[in-house]
């Protein structure tokens, strides 16, 4: 009985020392533990545009963590904006779109709006920005 508690005791040992030599390399190595979203670009002007236009623009989000990130909820600062991804689930390494559509309407000069992006990402809630100086159609 002895023989086995003490068997039992060298081998948790042997695996707490290994887990945590693990723990060890990453966090010197520099590596993230856990989700991160960057975003390229992180904005875009489209510039001078006329009313009544629907414009887009691709960003990409890249997870550049070591675990899955997870988009939870996407939001814009107007109606007249829409965003989508085209994936939720970006495995480490790996992007995924995020399409940005932005209509001029009848709005008249300098126009900028935002699109929030939430994920599993610890840091925070990331924003991008699309703008435009619109011009009145005749």
């Amino acid at each position: 009985m002895k023989t086995l508690v003490g068997s039992f005791a060298a081998l948790a040992l042997v695996v707490t020392t290994t887990l945590g030599q693990e723990t060890t390399k990453k966090s010197q190595s520099g590596t993230f533990n856990g989700p991160r979203i960057e975003i390229q670009p992180e904005s875009h002007d489209f510039g001078n545009v006329q009313q009544n236009l629907k414009l887009t623009k691709e960003f990409a989000l890249t997870n550049t963590g070591d675990e899955d990130l997870i988009i939870s909820r996407i939001s814009t600062s107007c109606g007249c904006t829409a965003a989508l991804t085209a994936e939720k689930v970006v495995k480490p390494g790996k992007s995924t779109s995020l399409k940005v559509t932005f209509e001029t309407r009848r709005y008249k000069g300098a126009i900028q709006r935002s699109v929030s992006i939430a994920s599993n990402d610890p840091r925070r809630v990331r924003t991008v920005k699309v703008k435009a100086f619109v011009e009145e159609s005749n």
